[in-house]
This record gives C-alpha cells, sequence and structure tokens, in this order.
C-alpha cells in the first residue's frame, strides 16, 4: 500500500567501498557538499559561455563564414542538446548524479579543447554536436543533485543560489573567453573555455554519488510515464519557461543591433545594470518561490518579462533600455527556481534526473526557436523594435499557459 503521508526524501548514496546506503538528506541548506556543486557550476558556466563570442568570431575569420554558418554553428549546439536530453536523465537515475557530473564535464572539456583544431567548417559543426549533447549531461546532472541536497521545503532557495553561481559564470565567461583570444588568439580562447570544464568535472569528484532509491525500503508511486523518454510532469513547467525566456534572443540579439540603429551608444552598461539586479533579487528573494508558491511566484516574473520588454519596445531611448532592463530583471530573476521547484514537485527520487532532463530541454528549445521566429517578426514588420514587442507577446502567452497547467493540477500553489 502506499502512503500518501508526506516523508522527507530519501536517497541512495555509492560510497567508497562500492556498496549503497540509504539516508535522508541534511536538513541544512548551506552544505559543503552543495558549496562543491556551486563551485562546479561556475567553472562549468565559465567554459561554456567563454566560447560564446569565440565561436562566432572564429568562424568569420578563420573560416570565411557569414551571417548563416555563425547561425548554425551557434544552433546545432541546442539541436544535439535537446536530442540528447531524456537518454541523459535516464542515465542520471541509473547510475548517478555525480557520473553525469563529473564525466560530461571532462568530455565537454576534451570537445571545447578539440574547437582549437578545427580547420574546417564541417569538423567545427561536428564539435558543436558533440558539445551540445555532452554538455547536457554536466546541466542536468548539477540541477538535480540541487533538488536532492536541498530540504524540500527550501527547493527554490537552493535553485536560486545555484543558479547565482550560473549566472555568474555566464556573466564574466564571454569576457574571459575575449581576454584569452586577445592574448593567444582562437586556439587560446578554446583551451581555455577546456580548462575550465575540466576545473568543473575535478570539483566534481567531491561531490556524493546521489542515485535515485529503488528497493531500499522506499516506498514510492511510479508514474505511468516513467517508460516514456520525456516526463510527462515536467513537460508544462518547460513549456512555461520556454515562453518566458523568449525575451533572451531580443535582449541579447537584437538590443545591440536596434541601438546602433537609433544611435543610443554602447548597450554594455545596460547588460550590467540587468546581470547585477538579477544576481540581487536571486539573492534577496532567494526564498520568494517556497514562500509566495510557483504560480503566483511564476506569474509576477512574466508579467515582468512582459512588461519589460514592451517598455523596451515602446521607449527606444537611453534611459527606456535601463527602465526596461530593470523591469526585465525581475522576470529573469524568479522565473526558473520557481517552475524548477514545481518540475521535481512530486516526482519519485528514482525519476528525478529524467524529470529535469525533460525540463531543461525546453531551455535549447526556446534558444533554437525563439531567435528564428523573432527574427521573422522583426523582417515581416520591417523594424527591430518588432522582436521587441514579440518577445512581450510570447512572454504574456505565458500566463495562460501557467493558468492552464494549475487548473489540470490543483496540487501546484
Amino acid at each position: 500500500m502506499i502512503s500518501n503521508e508526506r516523508r522527507p526524501a530519501v536517497f541512495s548514496v555509492v560510497n567508497k567501498q562500492g556498496s549503497v546506503e540509504s539516508s535522508a538528506p541534511d536538513q541544512r541548506l548551506l552544505t559543503p557538499h552543495f558549496g562543491i556543486l556551486c563551485l562546479s557550476a561556475l567553472f562549468s558556466a565559465l567554459g561554456f559561455s567563454s566560447v560564446i563570442p569565440t565561436v562566432a568570431r572564429f568562424v568569420v575569420t578563420d573560416l570565411n563564414g557569414g551571417d548563416v554558418e555563425v547561425g548554425v554553428a551557434l544552433g546545432v549546439f541546442s539541436f544535439s542538446a535537446v536530442l540528447a536530453r531524456p537518454w541523459i536523465g535516464r542515465l542520471g537515475d541509473r547510475r548517478g548524479r555525480r557520473l553525469l557530473i563529473a564525466g560530461g564535464s571532462f568530455i565537454t572539456a576534451g570537445v571545447l579543447a578539440a574547437h582549437a583544431f578545427a580547420d574546417s567548417y564541417s569538423t567545427l559543426l561536428i564539435a558543436r554536436l558533440l558539445m551540445g549533447a555532452v554538455q547536457g549531461a554536466f546541466f542536468v546532472g548539477t540541477v538535480t543533485l540541487t533538488t536532492d541536497l536541498a530540504p524540500e521545503h527550501r527547493r527554490g532557495e537552493a535553485a536560486s543560489y545555484f543558479s547565482v553561481a550560473i549566472y555568474g559564470g555566464m556573466a564574466f565567461g564571454p569576457w574571459l573567453g575575449e581576454w584569452a583570444v586577445g592574448r593567444w588568439g582562437f586556439d587560446g580562447g578554446f583551451l581555455i573555455g577546456g580548462l575550465c570544464m575540466a576545473l568543473a568535472a575535478i570539483v566534481a569528484c567531491w561531490l556524493p554519488d546521489f542515485v535515485g532509491s529503488q528497493d531500499h525500503g522506499v516506498v514510492t508511486k511510479k508514474p505511468s510515464t516513467q517508460s516514456s523518454l520525456l516526463y510527462r510532469s515536467a513537460i508544462w513547467p518547460g513549456i512555461v519557461m520556454a515562453l518566458g525566456i523568449m525575451i533572451f534572443p531580443a535582449l541579447h540579439g537584437f538590443m545591440p543591433k536596434m541601438m546602433d540603429e537609433r544611435a543610443l551608444g554602447d548597450a554594455g552598461p545596460i547588460y550590467a545594470l540587468y546581470g547585477l539586479l538579477v544576481l540581487a533579487l536571486r539573492l534577496l528573494c532567494s526564498r520568494l518561490p517556497d514562500s509566495l508558491g510557483t504560480t503566483r511566484t511564476a506569474a509576477l516574473a512574466l508579467v515582468g518579462s512582459s512588461v519589460g520588454m514592451a517598455v523596451m519596445g515602446s521607449f527606444v531611448t537611453r534611459p527606456g533600455m535601463f527602465v526596461g532592463a530593470a523591469i526585465l530583471a525581475i522576470g529573469g530573476s524568479l522565473l526558473y527556481p520557481a517552475l524548477m521547484v514545481a518540475a521535481v514537485d512530486g516526482v519519485p527520487e528514482n525519476e528525478r534526473a529524467q524529470a529535469m532532463s525533460t525540463f531543461t530541454m525546453f531551455f535549447e528549445l526556446s534558444g533554437g526557436i525563439g531567435g528564428p521566429v523573432l527574427g521573422i517578426v522583426a523582417w515581416l514588420s520591417g523594424t527591430t523594435v518588432a522582436a521587441f514587442y514579440g518577445a512581450a507577446v510570447l512572454a504574456a502567452t505565458g500566463l495562460p499557459v501557467l493558468y492552464a497547467w494549475k487548473s489540470k493540477n490543483p496540487k501546484i500553489t
């Protein structure tokens, strides 16, 4: 008989002798293992983001490519990541989170270093495809272990702290890559990214090897979707997430172009304001998803994203860009922690990595679809501003999807 009583999460931990122990996680959040996880994530984000500007310039300068070639080189990463995610989730549930994190980082380090030896566009595409697949292993492993290590009532807070590590790496990674390219050329840019990933792997070796409990006295209810590659309960929060983060192609891709067209100056200070506010809000509001609930926190984030994009499109002045970016930071800081909690709520421990692989797959789908969709909107309208309105509409569309999901799942807070 399956008990409906709320139980503390229990995990199987593989000890150094190879035997399996069953234990409840520490009710503290800021533990040494959680700190190690965040440090590994920081190094990984540094390595991953450091090569984003490097790839674009490498395609144009060394491989004589144009805008289409740059777009394809960046986009194939998302394609392979989406295809690999479901299989990665199953592997994480069956073989443990540490295998995904450390193994994925080591392989990604090698693939990043191999970018430096790409002497043709086709070789680079192969490297990008491989990187998309293996980098996904690290991300699924880390976000799943974040929920494993956190007490159930503090998962939103844990997601906020973890995302600060990721966001911090993403903020400084491009600068690190540009510095390395300026000092050692493109080879140095790719190798420095590989070094960061290798450091992430080394740090990850000190993580506990959590695997989902199955036969160790833990009674879990297995959902009907267990045999499916996609975890059904994680699809709804993933769709809401994808709609909410469609703002990023507009923010990162179209804002600099629009500011150049309107002679509004450098976009750097606006990115800096946005980044600092996101980091500050994630720290200051880290407990909001746990206290306010998933629905209200996600709704607040979607409204912030939509209004911020609309302001940037309506007031195309430098002050307007700053105000819009400040409002946009509300969405950028709150959406992911709130929806991540919902994606794993009620999921048995032995299926949690599969659920997180489905949820995080929508990050890649949004990145792969958002840019082309907003580009077509801008092209059809004949103005770059339309991309901002398009992003605002997509983020606002997340609201009815959010409440449709809640109506189907009354247990969602």
